[in-house]
């Protein structure tokens, strides 16, 4: 596995490296006859002071900030062709060299992957330009690909530079940004038209447009974020709430001390086992810490019995899932916790409860914490008697495969388990005291 996670960060380095480094000399080059300053010296002087101060206009996103030079180079191909782009770029470039501290070969690839966008742009502007398609529609197409490509291309040098994967980092830099991204670009397409029919002058409005759009952008995303602040505020307390809670349900009995905290723990392992993305690893952790809260409302008679219970205590204990499910439902948060709180006690066959649910109509959440719960049921100790050796445990759940456990679940369970050296598994086993002040920790906080 760890060679072919090696050898793909190679081809990645090649990629960002070599090939943006070298395609990037290669256009200036193609570029560098048309830099007639006699001829062209009008068109080279707007678009260095444009890019200048697009560089210093950014408009604000939500998870971003997006600088205006893209919709300039953009209007820049449409009118003049790649050259005047590649100017701007290396204006661009130059400019930041002398204003912030910069990784040469980083600050190459990314000069690269401005330039290739260009070029990329540029030939299908000319491939087009073979059709009659109404300037309306190919500068819109331009707008989408110019964006497509240097997102591209910049998702696969951070994926490089930051050893993270290419497609998530897509993702993550789409999101929030695309529909502000591409109105950047349609506006620079637009205004390049307008120059083209009016000229120069049609400039002035067209800055007075961007400059009303980024104060606009500044003062509603400004807004978005003191709300989220709230938001999270009011999260953070929610969160130090149930957790107290949960810290005070595992108080009640010290013969489950730590309990929540090691379900949490291996929950939050088979998760990322299975290949669950870290905010759904983060959320299964949390349902783990607090997937016993509803024994809050069973009596401590009952709870903390030095013994076994009876059929009708039985009957009660088992009503702690739906008692969860109204408190954390009651809180209006955290509602995805939800399935982790009512189902962890269902069974693949159906003969779980509460609501005797079958195979795949049970929560993935439920699913992972139920075999957690049990795990760590059978290795601890309880009153009426010692846990289970670790082997012991893990064949009682391959006993339980598609019965009481998802199997291909508890499979990734058990390797997980086994792979973990003797001490480091004891260790989380014993972890009573050292959970209960993680979990007092959290509270603190």
């Amino acid at each position: 596995m760890l060679p072919k996670i090696n050898l793909r960060n190679y081809v990645k380095g090649f990629i960002v490296q070599i090939g943006y480094i070298g395609l990037a000399f290669l256009i200036i080059y193609s570029a560098i006859e048309e830099w007639n300053m006699r001829e062209h010296w009008g068109a080279m002087i707007i678009y260095a002071l444009l890019t200048v101060g697009a560089s210093f206009a950014p408009i604000r996103t939500f998870n971003s900030t997006l600088t205006l030079n893209n919709a300039v180079i953009c209007s820049g191909i449409i009118l003049y062709g790649a050259w005047i782009g590649v100017w701007s770029a290396l204006i661009e470039t130059l400019m930041l060299a002398f204003l912030v501290r910069f990784h040469p070969l980083k600050a190459l690839s990314n000069v690269g992957q401005i330039l290739i966008t260009i070029w990329v742009v540029e030939f299908l502007k000319n491939y087009m330009g073979g059709y009659a398609i109404p300037p309306i529609i190919s500068d819109m197409i331009l707008a989408v690909v110019y964006w497509y490509v240097n997102m591209s291309l910049c998702a696969m040098g951070i994926s490089y530079y930051f050893k993270v994967q290419w497609l998530p980092t897509m993702r993550e830099l789409a999101r929030g940004t695309t529909l502000t991204y591409l109105l950047l670009m349609v506006m620079g397409c637009i205004g390049s038209r307008l120059v083209e029919i009016y000229g120069l002058v049609t400039l002035i409005p067209i800055l007075g447009a961007f400059i009303t759009m980024s104060f606009v952008y500044h003062q509603y995303y400004d807004s978005l974020n003191k709300l989220q602040q709230k938001v999270e505020e009011v999260k953070s307390f929610n969160h130090r709430f149930l957790m107290g809670m949960a810290a005070s349900i595992d108080a009640r009995d010290r013969y489950t001390s730590g309990h929540s905290q090691r379900v949490a723990h291996w929950g939050r392992e088979i998760a990322k086992e299975i290949g669950l993305p870290p905010e759904k690893v983060e959320e299964i952790y949390i349902g783990g810490i607090l997937h016993d809260i509803g024994k809050i409302g069973i009596k401590d008679e009952i709870l903390n019995k030095k013994g076994r219970l009876t059929p009708e205590e039985y009957d009660k204990i088992k009503q702690h899932t739906v008692i969860g499910y109204e408190i954390i439902l009651q809180a209006g948060m955290f509602n995805e916790l939800l399935p982790a709180i009512r189902s962890h006690h269902e069974r693949i066959d159906g003969k779980g409860y509460p609501d005797g649910l079958v195979g795949d109509e049970i929560p993935l959440m439920a699913k992972i914490l139920a075999i957690s719960d049990s795990f760590d049921a059978m290795v601890a100790d309880r009153p009426y008697r010692k846990g289970l050796p670790v082997e012991e445990a893990l064949n009682e759940i391959r006993r339980g495969f598609g019965t009481q456990f998802d199997e291909k679940l508890a499979g990734h369970f058990i390797d997980i388990i086994q792979r973990l050296p003797r001490d480091e598994l004891e260790s989380i086993i014993g972890q009573e005291a050292q959970a209960q002040k993680q979990l007092q920790e959290a509270m603190n906080e």
